[in-house]
């Protein structure tokens, strides 16, 4: 088996990153780079000489399977040998390589494309299982919302390959390529395999039962393995408050001591039992998932889908959350948007707007997002928005990339008139002869009706043109004044790009 079967991906999409420096905290900085074309043998055969930038794969398959995912342990100063143990104490199918700033990325290979959703929420739960539940899992969304939602890719082992720092791990021992690819062919799952292994974790279905019924899995995953480290009781009993009043908005309170024996050893005293009651009982409440000792066994998406779990009610029931965001830079800027495993396509203007991002979501997906205080909604997109994922949109797929590709069709291909005088009463451009090209506006607003551009307004295209360079400049030719728009000349036509193919979205 060759490396890039073993991490076949999207075929229409890749990613490159040039390294630049290393932080003081061991973090590899770089530029990242989406290039929307195939990944090629010759590509990989760069990235292993170390003769070019190396190459990123997007796992998520165009009928959104996978036949590899990862989970990407960012935390530098890891101890893999302590973590390969660990995986080997729980017996789960995933195979170790070193990141490129030092953390680890813990694969699981299948034999044949398996639905990306089954393998994520796998990777969520081991992930957990292993104390580093948060942590990123490749692929980062299980569907696509259009061809232009390439998707995210993740930076490929065995860069530079005979001196690399990303290499495979086993029993403790670095591997080189041609072992590492052993191994992992070895370690490859069918889909009945990853069926059978997926529960270990916070899938078990054992554990959503007794105490944390319906739970969030960080509760019943601590519960099932001892209950809280030391010097984390009162952070966990809070939590165990929160799924209490959650389950039993009724009496919780009269529980509280119960599970307090039950998980905590020693338990806490009446008096901190007391405290913990009256912080929960406070109007807003939620559990705190970025402290311990939840934090390192956070299972969201799994959480999310939980009656008791994470997120607002409605009903009874956990209503649709939010999830990762992908900007794609461009002109308008585009957000996706995951919401319970589907993905939505808005703008800026939709995602700040709360209310009209709520009936994107009913139009879209027939549910409801809770609605939530203002400043609420701000801090909660705004800490999105920091952590998403950036794609610069190449100029000829963005709207003004295209409308720059039809003016020059039309100012540089189009028969032209020889005078100005004739521009006056004649819609095709005019070459002044002194490096210039002039045109009228309705001349170019037909050819852009004709060629199936749909535009908002005439605004917008003035617009457009301005943000391209034109100039528009008042002319008087033998007495007859009128405008016209101006930009450079071309002396040398050069092979005219093909038009694009404009649907009949407007822009």
């Amino acid at each position: 088996m060759q490396i890039w079967d073993l991490f076949r991906g999207y075929d229409k999409a890749h990613g490159c990153y040039e390294m630049r420096r290393t932080t003081d905290g061991g973090k590899v900085q770089g530029k990242a780079l989406t290039k929307r074309e195939p990944c090629l043998q010759s590509d990989w055969d760069a990235h292993l000489a170390g003769t070019a930038s190396g190459i990123g794969i997007i796992p998520l398959l165009a009928d959104n399977t996978v036949v590899w995912g990862v989970i990407d342990v960012d935390q530098y100063d890891l101890d893999h040998s302590a973590l390969e143990e660990k995986i080997k104490q729980l017996d789960l199918p995933l195979v170790m390589t070193r990141s490129k700033s030092g953390g680890a990325h813990l694969f699981v290979f299948m034999i044949e494309p398996v639905e990306a959703q089954k393998v994520v929420s796998a990777l969520q739960s081991w992930a957990a299982a292993l104390g580093h539940g948060g942590c990123e899992v490749f692929p980062k969304q299980t569907s696509r919302y259009d061809e232009n939602d390439i998707g995210n890719w993740l930076n490929m082992p065995y860069y530079h390959a005979d001196m690399t720092l990303r290499y495979g791990i086993k029993d403790g021992e670095q591997l080189d390529l041609n072992e590492f690819l052993e191994y992992a062919e070895s370690c490859r799952l069918t889909e009945e395999q990853l069926d059978s292994v997926s529960g270990k974790g916070t899938h078990d279905p054992s554990l959503n039962e007794g105490l944390f019924f319906e739970g969030p899995p960080c509760l019943q995953l601590l519960f099932n393995i001892g209950g809280f480290p030391e010097g984390t009781r009162n952070d966990g009993m809070y939590n165990v408050a929160v799924y209490l009043r959650r389950r039993y908005p009724d009496d919780w309170e009269d529980k509280m001591q119960a599970y307090n024996v039950a998980i905590c050893d020693p338990p806490l005293s009446l008096q901190e039992v007391s405290v913990l009651v009256k912080s929960v009982n406070k109007r807003d409440y939620a559990y705190r998932c970025r402290l311990p000792p939840i934090k390192t066994h956070c299972d969201k998406r799994l959480c999310q889908r939980r009656q008791f779990g994470v997120g607002e009610m409605v009903g009874g029931r956990n209503a649709p959350t939010i999830g990762h965001l992908v900007k794609h830079v461009g002109d308008p800027v585009l957000w996706f948007v995951e919401i319970d495993s589907h993905r939505i396509m808005v703008t800026t203007e939709d995602l700040l707007n709360q209310n009209r991002f709520k009936r994107f979501v009913a139009d879209q997906m027939n549910r409801v997002i809770v609605s939530v205080a203002q400043a609420r909604w701000d801090r909660y997109i705004d800490e999105l928005m920091q952590n998403c994922d950036v794609i610069e949109v190449p100029e000829d797929a963005s709207p003004l990339g295209q409308f720059k590709i039809l003016v020059e069709q039309y100012a540089y291909g189009q028969a032209q008139v020889t005078t100005p005088e004739e521009l006056a009463f004649r819609m095709s451009p005019y070459n002044n002869g002194e490096g210039e090209v002039w045109f009228r506006s309705r001349g170019l607003l037909d050819y852009l009706s004709t060629h199936g551009f749909r535009i908002t307004s005439e605004h917008h295209v003035w617009q457009m043109l301005r943000k391209m360079g034109a100039e528009n400049k008042f002319i008087n030719s033998k007495g007859r004044g009128f405008n016209v728009w101006v930009i450079p000349s071309q002396d040398e036509q050069t092979d005219e790009p093909p038009l694009p193919d404009f649907g009949t979205e407007a822009f």
